[in-house]
């Protein structure tokens, strides 16, 4: 098992099932990522695409009846007098003290909805302390008054009364911050973002957005971004991963895949976007049918019956393989191989 070039994190052939009564669902098929010390990932994709299981993986906190069936999810973790070692997450029990140690502490995760990530019964300020004395040796006294400059430092005015409110005294905005704060409190080295702007107004999403970044070059963390939203990755990625029925489409930095797509369903996506001067009343493109029912996925290549460059006897036969069409960009595609 290596790391290779440096990377905080490498992602390699990872599977993750769910075992149902009606059959397999396979979420996570044979996915590739890599995220860079201090970058951003945007991974976008559909509802259903396996972005959230795929993060779900990385910090083995897959819920039952799910699991990761085999890959390698190889960490880059910093060790005492600045050196590294390279451990392989997917080798862990989901609940050993070595992922208990990295859990929180060295990969965060800011979940999807704040309200549902926050505990009605305590308070923020005991639910940020909670992480510092987990992973932290400091007293209860210094734990709040850590917790009182964090909330300070997402942006939450009178951070200390707001320490002591409930999360439903708080906006969702103000939740989000909260969320934020807990989940860089131990400055981790990756900072896994699930829709961190979804359900907030514009500005409020524009002020989050700033704070991540803010709070990125302040830590130096890197993070993985996961959002329907490409105007989002545009803003604030480096690289970009396409992810479509479990698998990586396209996976290239940020400037090739808004410039130069290769793979039919990048390419869609990008055309659905609504774009300044476009005539009034001009009808967005859209990609024809649905994601597929997991339980029946497509033969072949799993987007082939919405791809309009497929090509019979090629595309619903053969399965695709991941290919380096240019350097540092990928993309599994039939047709894109020659």
């Amino acid at each position: 098992m290596t790391n290779d070039n440096g990377y905080l994190l490498q992602v390699r052939d990872l599977h993750t099932y769910f075992y149902l009564h009606q059959g397999v669902v396979k979420a996570v098929e044979g996915v590739n990522l890599r995220i860079r010390p201090g970058s951003t990932l945007g991974v976008v994709g559909e509802s259903g695409c396996g972005k959230s299981v795929t993060a779900r993986s990385v910090l083995r906190i897959v819920e039952q009846p799910g699991r990761i069936v085999s890959g390698e999810i190889v960490f880059r973790r910093k060790m005492k007098g600045g050196q590294t070692e390279d451990l392989n997450l997917g080798a862990f029990r989901d609940q050993s003290r070595e992922m208990r140690e990295i859990r929180g502490k060295e990969i965060s995760m800011i979940f999807q909805e704040p309200m549902a990530s926050l505990s009605p019964h305590y308070t923020i300020g005991s639910q940020i302390s909670e992480n510092l004395l987990l992973h932290q040796d400091i007293s209860k006294a210094d734990a709040r008054d850590r917790t009182i400059e964090l909330l300070r430092d997402v942006g939450i005015a009178r951070p200390e009364a707001r320490v002591d409110a409930y999360p439903y005294q708080l906006s969702g905005g103000m939740c989000q911050r909260a969320v934020i704060a807990m989940a860089i409190a131990c400055r981790p080295s990756l900072l896994i973002a699930d829709e961190p702007t979804t359900a907030l107004d514009v500005t409020t999403q524009a002020q989050i957005l700033d704070l991540l970044r803010e709070m990125q070059e302040q830590i130096g963390m890197a993070i993985m971004l996961i959002t329907h939203d490409l105007g989002v990755v545009a803003e604030m990625a480096d690289d970009v991963a396409v992810m479509y029925l479990g698998r990586v489409a396209e996976h290239a930095d940020v400037d090739t895949i808004f410039h130069d797509a290769r793979h039919p369903y990048t390419q869609a996506l990008l055309r659905s976007i609504p774009t300044v001067g476009s005539e009034a009343r001009e009808r967005l493109a859209t990609i024809r049918g649905m994601v597929p029912d997991p339980f029946n996925r497509p033969s072949g290549c799993v987007f082939h019956p919405r791809c309009d460059a497929a090509q019979a006897g090629l595309c619903d036969v053969e399965t695709p393989v991941t290919v380096e069409v240019a350097p540092n960009h990928e993309v599994t595609c039939c047709a894109c191989r020659g």
